[in-house]
């Protein structure tokens, strides 16, 4: 049975067309692939040497890597390795040789929500980011 109805195009981002926007970490830029309701979902690169300070969010994170190793709370993850970061868990991150990986945060058990995928609403040095 054939059905006579229009499927409405759907919204769309090239991450090739998207700039790469500074964060609160100097060496770690991002393309925004979106952010609403409550998600957040960000293209990161870490430039040869770059490090997080250690930190930890009240939402929930998954990170896939893309590319180059980067090592998560002292253990080294590659290419293929999706990373689970549940809500309050403190990490810090280096990536020695540089890297890319898919950011996705979203709100967790806390009910707690990102509120800005660059962090520049999180104080440059604070080991808590509030949301």
């Amino acid at each position: 049975m054939k059905r006579d109805r229009t499927l409405r195009e759907l919204g769309a981002k090239n991450i090739n067309n998207l700039e790469w926007t500074k964060t609160r970490f100097d060496d770690v830029s991002i393309k925004l692939l979106s952010f609403r309701d409550g998600v957040a979902c960000v293209y990161d690169r870490f430039a040869p040497g770059a490090r997080t300070f250690p930190h930890q969010h009240g939402f929930r994170q998954l990170r896939y890597i893309l590319e180059g190793e980067f090592i998560v709370n002292g253990v080294t993850y590659g290419p293929g390795t999706l990373i689970d970061f549940p809500e309050f868990t403190e990490y810090e991150t280096i990536c020695p040789n540089g890297g890319l990986w898919l950011l996705i945060q979203m709100p967790g058990k806390t009910g707690l929500a990102p509120t800005d995928p660059t962090g520049w609403a999180y104080n440059k040095t604070d080991s808590v980011a509030k949301a």
